[in-house]
């Protein structure tokens, strides 16, 4: 084997060594410089794989979001006991015990969806984390193929069978999260279906004062 030779299967060593080093989430890398040598119209296959990462980090910011949200509803729902203990010293002939007795029950229940959803929120922060490394395994295995079959003097000493295995291996995490994540939803329509129907309640029995759809807005 010459110097060359030697030299260019070294490289092909050191990119996935040296990829899979500086990240802990994967074992198996291939450097995008190693697609230097493939046609760009070949590079489109990548396109799918690699709009998932895109898509995967787009959700992780959403979860984000979405948990700051829910932290503060349920932060303004646990205050409005202070306004339901206001209300039964206000003399307000709407202010009736049975009137305030039901407000107190419905807020109880959405201080209870409130809570679920943060909890929800919460996982879904936490297994964005997932989806994401599931979308880079992903990503990985396919400029493996990619490389392994447009650019052989790299590609011949890429183990597909590592890339695969680590693609699969973040698949099965990912679909545990989101077994997990639906478990929680379920937790989440229900605690809502229960509110909503006090809510229903309220809007009568106060010929609606309280319990309307703008409530959380009035707050």
């Amino acid at each position: 084997m010459n110097a060359s030779r030697c030299l260019m299967r070294f490289s092909a060593m050191l990119l996935v060594v040296i990829a899979a080093a500086g990240c802990t989430g994967l074992s198996a890398r291939v450097d995008r410089g190693a697609l230097a040598e493939v046609p760009n119209e070949e590079l489109l296959v990548l396109f799918d794989a690699e709009n998932g990462v895109y898509i995967a980090r787009d959700e992780a910011d959403l979860a984000s979001r979405n948990l700051q949200d829910a932290r503060t509803a349920l932060a303004k729902a646990r205050a409005y006991r202070e306004t339901i203990a206001e209300r039964r010293t206000s003399g307000a002939t709407i202010d009736s015990v049975p009137v305030l007795d039901l407000l107190g029950q419905w807020n109880d229940a959405r201080i209870a969806m409130r809570e679920a959803e943060v909890e929800l929120r919460d996982l879904e922060l936490a297994t964005s984390d997932t989806r994401l490394w599931a979308a880079r395994a992903r990503y990985e295995l396919e400029k493996a193929r990619l490389v392994k079959d447009k650019n052989p003097a790299v590609g011949k000493d890429l183990e597909l069978k590592d890339f695969e295995a680590q693609a699969t291996a973040w698949q099965a995490r990912e679909s545990e999260a989101a077994a997990k994540v639906a478990e929680k939803t379920a937790v989440v329509v229900a605690a809502r279906a229960r509110y909503f129907e006090l809510s229903r309640q309220l809007q009568q029995q106060s010929g609606g004062a309280y319990g309307g759809p703008w409530a959380d807005l009035l707050d």
